[in-house]
C-alpha cells in the first residue's frame, strides 16, 4: 500500500508541476500579448489593416468596388486619456469611397470586435486623389479627340511623347459641382520618358474627367505656346561635366546612439515623445514630455500639420483653378518617401517602419517612411573671462525626427527639432520642381523688372506656400491660458527722461475671436501658453511661447472661392477652445466641401479661452518669386517656426550639461 501511495503521489505531483508550468506559460503569454499590444496612439499595423479591409468586405454594407483612401488608428478622446477610462479595444477611422456612387463615408471600426461601430455618409464631398485614378484618368483623356488636337495644334504628333499629370479640380462651375461626379484635371506635358517632364509644359491644354462616367466633360485649348527645346534632366549624365567631389565627411556615433526607442515611442536626453503617421496630416508628434528635476513635465499634447495652400498667380482659367490642398487633397502622409541613410538623412540616423495603406485595399507596404538621428549644432553656450581668459563653453546638439512626401511637381520635409534646453523648432522643407507655364518669351526685356523667365520658353508663375499647424500645448497637462506679448517704448517724460525706457506687455486672450491675431514686427509680437497652477521656482507661471519665422501675405482676392475655402490663411494665429471634432485648418476634404469650414467656423460661437484647453493654429507660409537659381529644380528651401520655454524653468536647464 506504501508503494502504491508514493506512486500515485509521484503521478500526481507530476500532473501538478505539468498544471503548474501551463499557468506559467499562460500567464507569460498573456504577460507578452498585453507588452506587445499597441499604444493606443500608435499606428495601425499591417495586420490591423487588413483586418480592417476584411471587416468593410464581410459587411455587405459596400460594395465591391469600395476604395480606402483614409485608414488610421482613432485617437482616444482626450478626456478620456487623460481620466484614463480608454479601453484595450482598437478602433480605426476609414474613410471609403464607392467610385460607381461618387459616395465618401466616414467610417468607425472596433478591430478587436471585429465590427462597425458607425457610417456617416458625405454626400457630394470627395477623398483624397486615389493613386489608382491618375491612370485611369489618363486613360480616358488620351482617347479624347479633342485632347489629341490639342496637343497636335502645338506640333506634336507623336501622343505617346505625351504625360498627363493629374490635379484635384480646385475651381469648379457650377456645372462641375453637381453631385454625383469625381473630377480631376489633368495639364499637359512633353515627355519622352523624362523624369523631369516638367520642364517642357504644352501650354493651355486642360482636359477634366469625370471618372464616374468615365468621359472627358471639357478640354481648354488656350494660351498656345512654343514647347522648351531642351530636356533639363537632374541625372549626373544630363549635366556633365560634374564637379569633382569633395573630400569625405564622416560623422560617427562610436558608442551607438543616445536615442532610445520603444515602440512608438522616444527618448532622448531629457525629452520624451510619440509619433505617428497620418495618411493625409503626416508626421504628428503626441504628449512631449521634458524631464525637470526629475519630473515629467508636459509641454505638447499633440502637435501635427493640419492643412496646407499652394495659391498659384498666373493669368487664365488654366491656371487660376491651380489652388492645392495639399494635405486634403492629397494626403502627405500617403506620398511619404522611403528615406535612404545617407542621402535624405545622415548615414547614422535611425530609419524607422511605416506602414502605408494600399487606396484597393491591398496588401499594405511598408517603409522606412520616418527617420529619427542625433546631430551637432554649434555652441550651446559659451563665456570668456576678460580678464583672466578663463572660458566656459558648451557644445550643442539637437534629435530631428522627420519624413519627407512628393505631392505633383514639389516635395515637401517636415522637421521636429528638439534642443537640449526645451526648445522645439518645427521646420519645413521645400524642394523640387517649379511649376512652370510655356510662353512665346526666350529672353527678358528687363525694364523696371523682369519677368520671371527659367530658360527659353519656360516661366514660373509667383506662386505662395501656406502651412497651419495645430499646435495643441498642454504646459502642465492643466487648465491653460493663451496670452499675447507686446513690446513698446514708454513716453519720455517724467518717467522717462532719458527716453530709453521700453517694455513687455502681457495680454491674455479671453475668447476665441478675440485671440485671432495678426503679426506684428514694430512689437515683437509673440504668443504664449501658460499654466497658472504650475508656478517656477521663482513663481512664474510656466509657459511656452510661438515665435514667428517667414510668413506670407495671402494675395488671393478675399472674395474668392478658394481664399474662402481656405480661411485659416487670412490670419496667422488663432486660438480656440479645444474639441476633439476640430483637427484640420480648414475641411478634412476641401474639394467640394461648403465654404467657411475650418478655424473660421471654428472661432464663430466665440467660446471662451479662460482657464480652459485651449489649442494654438499658426499659419505661416513663403511667397515664392521663382528665379533661375532655382532651375531645373530648387534647392532646400527651409521655413518654420519655434516654440520657446518662458519661466518654464527655474534656471537655464543646461546648466547640468557635461564639459
Amino acid at each position: 500500500m506504501r508503494a502504491l501511495y508514493f506512486i500515485e503521489e509521484e503521478v500526481g505531483m507530476k500532473y501538478i508541476k505539468q498544471f503548474a508550468l501551463m499557468i506559467v506559460l499562460s500567464l507569460s503569454m498573456l504577460v507578452t500579448a498585453r507588452a506587445e499590444s499597441p499604444h493606443p496612439f500608435d499606428d495601425l499595423s499591417a495586420d490591423e489593416v487588413k483586418a480592417l479591409i476584411e471587416i468593410v468586405r464581410g459587411s455587405g454594407k459596400f460594395s465591391s468596388e469600395v476604395r480606402f483612401p483614409v485608414m488610421r488608428a482613432q485617437e482616444p478622446i482626450k478626456a478620456d486619456w487623460i481620466a484614463g477610462r480608454v479601453g484595450s479595444d482598437r478602433v480605426a477611422y476609414c474613410a471609403l469611397f464607392d467610385p460607381a456612387k461618387a459616395l465618401l463615408s466616414e467610417v468607425l471600426i472596433n478591430i478587436t470586435q471585429a465590427k462597425i461601430l458607425s457610417v456617416v455618409d458625405l454626400p457630394n464631398i470627395k477623398p483624397p486623389v486615389l493613386l489608382e485614378e491618375y491612370s485611369r484618368a489618363r486613360t480616358i483623356i488620351r482617347a479624347d479627340p479633342r485632347w489629341q488636337a490639342a496637343v497636335r495644334k502645338r506640333g506634336v504628333n507623336d501622343l505617346g511623347d505625351v504625360f498627363v499629370d493629374m490635379w484635384a479640380p480646385g475651381l469648379m462651375s457650377a456645372e462641375e459641382s453637381r453631385p454625383g461626379q469625381r473630377l480631376l484635371r489633368g495639364l499637359t506635358y512633353m515627355n519622352k520618358n523624362a523624369r523631369n517632364f516638367y520642364s517642357r509644359p504644352l501650354e493651355g491644354v486642360v482636359a477634366t474627367v469625370d471618372l464616374v462616367r468615365g468621359v472627358v466633360t471639357s478640354v481648354w485649348d488656350l494660351d498656345v505656346a512654343p514647347v522648351a527645346k531642351g530636356y533639363r534632366e537632374l541625372s549626373e549624365k544630363d549635366n556633365q561635366p560634374i564637379d569633382p567631389p569633395l573630400k569625405p565627411l564622416i560623422t560617427e556615433q562610436p558608442e551607438g546612439s543616445s536615442i532610445e526607442i520603444n515602440g512608438q515611442e522616444i527618448s532622448w536626453a531629457r525629452w520624451k515623445f510619440r509619433y505617428a503617421m497620418d495618411p493625409l496630416q503626416g508626421l504628428k508628434l503626441y504628449h512631449v514630455r521634458f524631464n525637470e528635476a526629475g519630473k515629467e513635465r508636459s509641454i505638447l499634447y499633440k502637435i501635427a500639420l493640419a492643412e496646407m495652400l499652394v495659391p498659384y498667380g498666373g493669368a487664365g482659367k488654366n491656371w487660376s483653378f491651380r489652388n492645392a490642398f495639399d494635405v486634403g487633397e492629397y494626403g502627405l502622409g500617403k506620398t511619404l518617401h522611403p528615406l535612404i541613410a545617407g542621402k535624405d538623412v545622415p548615414n547614422y540616423a535611425q530609419l524607422l517602419d511605416t506602414v502605408v495603406p494600399d487606396d484597393l485595399g491591398s496588401e499594405p507596404v511598408t517603409i522606412k517612411g520616418v527617420a529619427v538621428y542625433e546631430r551637432e549644432s554649434g555652441i550651446m553656450w559659451k563665456h570668456r573671462n576678460s580678464e583672466n581668459g578663463d572660458t566656459d563653453i558648451r557644445g550643442a546638439r539637437q534629435l530631428v525626427i522627420t519624413f519627407m512626401t512628393t505631392v505633383g511637381n514639389y516635395d515637401y520635409g517636415i522637421n521636429y527639432i528638439f534642443d537640449l534646453d526645451g526648445t522645439i523648432h518645427v521646420e519645413a522643407q521645400l524642394t523640387g520642381i517649379l511649376l512652370a507655364r510655356g510662353s512665346v518669351i526666350e529672353k527678358n526685356a528687363c525694364g523696371d523688372g523682369c519677368l520671371p523667365l527659367m530658360e527659353a520658353n519656360v516661366l514660373a508663375p509667383v506662386h505662395q506656400h501656406f502651412f497651419n499647424f495645430r499646435i495643441d500645448l498642454d504646459i502642465d497637462s492643466g487648465q491653460n491660458y493663451a496670452a499675447e506679448v507686446n513690446v513698446a517704448a514708454q513716453a519720455k517724460g517724467k518717467n522717462n527722461p532719458d527716453g530709453n525706457i521700453f517694455s513687455a506687455t502681457n495680454t491674455v486672450l479671453s475668447s476665441e475671436l478675440k485671440a485671432v491675431r495678426d503679426l506684428n514686427a514694430a512689437s515683437a509680437r509673440k504668443w504664449k501658453v501658460y499654466n497658472p497652477d504650475s508656478r517656477n521656482a521663482l513663481n512664474h507661471p510656466r509657459g511656452y511661447a510661438l515665435v514667428a519665422g517667414e510668413t506670407a501675405f495671402p494675395y488671393l482676392d478675399p472674395s474668392s472661392t478658394i481664399r474662402k475655402r481656405a480661411g485659416f490663411i487670412n490670419h496667422p494665429i488663432w486660438f480656440t477652445a479645444y474639441n476633439d471634432q476640430e483637427m484640420s485648418a480648414a475641411a478634412s476634404y476641401p474639394t467640394t466641401a461648403p465654404i467657411g469650414q475650418g478655424l473660421p467656423s471654428y472661432v464663430r460661437d466665440n467660446q471662451s479661452l479662460t482657464g480652459t484647453d485651449v489649442v494654438l493654429w499658426y499659419t505661416f507660409g513663403v511667397t515664392h518669386i521663382p528665379r533661375p537659381e532655382e532651375w531645373p529644380i530648387m534647392n532646400v528651401h527651409h521655413t518654420g517656426f519655434t516654440l520657446m520655454p518662458v519661466n518654464f524653468f527655474d534656471q537655464n536647464p543646461t546648466m547640468r550639461l557635461p564639459e
